[in-house]
């Protein structure tokens, strides 16, 4: 009986031990919690709200808001109390017409950290041409953005990459040196020296159409920078002479033998020889087309190197 009795208690004993030990672990697992890494560094760069807008190019009345906030990740938009969104882009209708309409974002970020900006609207029947941002416009990023998708009997490649484009940089500062440009040669011109290496630079780009109903015609600008070596650089002159096409071509095009042979809204010929550091500065008015698709192009007729460089379009005054 005395043994029995022992027995019973070192068993209880053992399920107690055990008991206990898996109630430790539990709790371990409970109450885990990752730790940073070695080296990790806190996260001290808070969201900041910010936003631009511009009217929609059919109804004053409807504003498509430009979300520009940093470090965030979610928004919350309210539209003077008259409406609300959390999308990062929306476009919100103010029916009453013109105002001045205070809007408020919030910007979050993971964290749910958040900052606030209000900025007055002003809502008002006045047509405003829509911006255009042209996409690697100094060339920086090479040709990217400047190519044809496909052209039957020529080539996609654009352009002869160069370390020789403006001095000027895209903002129009100085920058105290050379900066990245597109160029051509004799080998990748067009006109008499026309072959499938023949290069041209293409980008679509959409404008606010012209109307006929109501009227409206829309003029912008194309800017753009350009030289052409001298004589006393390079010998040689083209038929009819070195120079650089800029063309506004009337529509976007899937293939680059149907863009070349298309006929342009407008052509600039840019033949004032000055030198490969002499640029010179064009700006060529042209009127949207009905649709407001339309495309730049760029290409050259040239014994010698020639270039271009900070290629713009915006509204005419």
């Amino acid at each position: 009986m005395k043994n029995q009795l022992n027995n019973f208690k070192n068993t209880l004993k053992i399920v107690l031990c055990f008991s206990i030990l898996a109630l430790s672990v539990s709790c371990e697992e409970a109450f885990e919690f990752e730790l940073p890494e070695a080296g990790s560094l806190p996260d001290n760069t808070l969201p900041t709200a910010n936003f631009d807008y511009i009217p929609n190019a059919v109804n004053f009345r409807s504003i498509e808001f430009n979300n520009l906030s940093t470090e965030s990740t979610n928004y919350i938009w309210d539209f003077n109390g008259l409406g609300s969104s959390t999308d990062k882009d929306p476009s919100f209708t103010f029916d009453a017409g013109e105002g001045i309409y205070p809007v408020t974002l919030t910007s979050k970020d993971a964290n749910e950290a958040s900052t606030t900006v209000t900025i007055e609207v002003e809502v008002v029947d006045k047509f405003v041409a829509i911006p255009v941002t042209i996409n690697n416009g100094d060339f920086n990023g090479g040709s990217s953005g400047w190519s044809f998708d496909n052209f039957t009997g020529g080539t996609t490649s654009a352009f002869n990459a160069s370390s020789d484009g403006s001095f000027t940089n895209y903002d129009g500062s100085d920058n105290g040196a050379k900066t990245k440009g597109a160029k051509w040669t004799k080998a990748t011109s067009a006109g008499a020296y026309l072959s499938s290496n023949t290069r041209y630079a293409y980008q679509a780009i959409t404008v606010s159409p012209t109307l006929t109903s109501p009227v409206r015609n829309v003029d912008y600008i194309l800017e753009f920078e350009y030289a052409i070596k001298t004589p006393a650089e390079a010998a040689g002159v083209a038929p009819g002479g070195n120079r650089i096409y800029a063309e506004i071509l009337n529509g976007h095009f899937a293939d680059g033998a149907d863009a070349v042979a298309s006929t342009p809204i407008v052509q600039f010929i840019a033949d004032e020889v000055k030198g490969k550091t002499g640029h010179t500065t064009v700006q060529q008015k042209f009127r949207a087309n009905a649709s407001g698709e339309v495309a730049i192009m760029f290409y050259a007729v040239t014994d010698v190197d020639v270039y271009i460089d900070n290629i713009k379009v915006y509204a005419a005054d």
